[in-house]
């Protein structure tokens, strides 16, 4: 009976080591995405023609700052397409993508270079340790990313020659030459531009908790709450 029992145990471990191992070898692997490649759009003759080893820190390029991960990265694929298509002086872009410290970027990379060979861009890793145990548990979950401030920290993350950057989010699609928007003048005393709204129902913004806490949902009370749109913003 010991020598059965023994058997049966044996045999029971094997079959569990060989499921598995069978589990183990069908795992997926994080594999990179396709997309088409997209067609090659050219500057107009009345472009600046400015090489590819200066245009980092050209002042006369325009640098438009955008963060990419990989589960949005459909949106982001649309978005820089968008801004091509219709621009009048495309290679005259800079791209430069906000990553997680986390992420893969050689995926990241090599995803977006397939569909857009010609694109200039750089992927700056940004450490979200900092920031993440700041973010409030108030805010819907849509908000919580930490990736989704990494916008705040432009300034640390960017070549220190960029003077003037137009941040855009990844679920955007431009219908006009994105030129136009980053031409907004933004004064002597002003370092930002961005659209201001104070019709917003804030409702959606924060958790059921945070309203039904007296003393956090008394800061709306009596006061037209206005705010600004980082989505898209002239830096």
């Amino acid at each position: 009976m010991k020598v059965i029992c023994a058997m049966a145990h044996l045999l029971h471990r094997l079959v569990i080591f060989t499921i598995l191992m069978t589990m183990a070898a069908t795992v997926t692997p994080i594999t990179q995405q396709h997309f088409k490649e997209a067609s090659t759009f050219y500057n107009s003759p009345a472009c600046l023609s400015i090489s590819e080893p200066y245009i980092l820190c050209s002042h006369q390029a325009l640098h438009v700052a955008m963060t990419v991960d990989k589960a949005y990265i459909r949106g982001s694929m649309a978005a820089i397409l968008s801004v091509l298509q219709h621009s009048s002086c495309p290679h005259n872009i800079a791209f430069h993508f906000l990553i997680s410290a986390t992420a893969n970027a050689s995926l990241l990379r090599a995803t977006i270079s397939s569909s857009f060979p010609y694109l200039y861009f750089r992927l700056y890793p940004f450490d979200h340790s900092s920031v993440a145990p700041l973010i409030s548990t108030s805010i819907r979950s849509a908000l919580d990313c930490p990736l989704n401030y990494a916008r705040i920290y432009l300034a640390s993350l960017l070549p220190s020659c960029i003077r003037r950057v137009l941040y855009l989010d990844s679920d955007l699609i431009l219908v006009d030459d994105i030129a136009e928007l980053a031409a907004i003048q933004l004064g002597d005393n002003s370092v930002l531009a961005a659209t201001e709204y104070c019709s917003a129902n804030f409702v959606s913004y924060f958790t059921p908790t945070f309203w039904s806490n007296p003393c956090l949902s008394l800061t709306f009370a009596n006061r037209k709450a206005c705010y600004f749109n980082t989505g898209v913003m002239v830096i």
